[in-house]
């Protein structure tokens, strides 16, 4: 049994407009389909137990190469 689209297609009309597009209904369904599987991508993403994560603002630890100071005259 197929669940009901999360998103109209009058929904997805109205975020079309917002974003300047014009789109034919064949594309207003694709685009729905498109949308509802970012939403259950997000959904999964929520589902997720990162208590015991650390945040981290690279994927891969940066060394900073730097000189030292020195005073040149």
């Amino acid at each position: 049994m197929t669940q009901p689209p999360r998103i109209t297609p009058d929904e997805v009309r109205h975020i079309a407009r917002l974003a300047r597009l014009a789109l034919t209904d064949d594309e207003v369904r694709a685009f729905g389909a498109d949308l509802e599987a970012i939403l259950d991508y997000a959904a999964s993403l929520q589902a997720l137990d990162l208590d015991d994560v650390e945040p981290a603002t690279h994927a891969v630890p940066l060394d900073l190469l730097l000189r030292e100071d020195r005073v040149v005259s």
